[in-house]
């Protein structure tokens, strides 16, 4: 008598941007059309009145969308069910008003640049979902 055999099935999962550009429905794109102005705004307010040249306001400008965007991330894709939301998985959407303090300290250009390569950092976290508390 042969022990019985065990095979290992794999699902095909798709991750990253495969799976967001595959589950993005119409109110995704309402998310970024509302949040990105309204991004945009509260960091030109948090970075204050003696910031405001045109460098500032590129960086804001590219900051904006990639904060929107991970905001964005945490409504559910198509197919997903309603998820819960573990506390390491928020840790990434703190994100986005903590630049908003970053950006508040107002110490120069260089925060501006290091809080968009924060949003950025926090961007591929949420899209390639590797989990903050690892």
């Amino acid at each position: 008598m042969t022990p019985p055999t065990v095979r290992t099935i794999t699902l095909p999962r798709r991750s990253g941007l495969a799976a967001l550009r595959e589950g993005w429905l119409p109110r995704h794109t309402v998310a970024m059309v509302v949040l990105t102005p309204v991004v945009f705004v509260g960091y030109l307010a948090a970075l204050g009145a003696g910031f405001d040249g045109p460098l500032w306001v590129v960086l804001i400008g590219a900051m904006a969308p990639v904060a929107a965007l991970i905001l964005t991330t945490y409504l559910p894709l198509r197919g997903a069910g309603p998820a819960t939301v573990s506390s390491c998985m928020a840790l990434t959407g703190l994100l986005v008003p903590g630049v908003g303090i970053l950006l508040s300290q107002g110490s120069g250009i260089l925060s501006g640049v290091l809080a968009l390569v924060i949003l950025g950092i926090g961007l591929w976290q949420r899209v390639s979902g590797t989990p903050a508390c690892g």
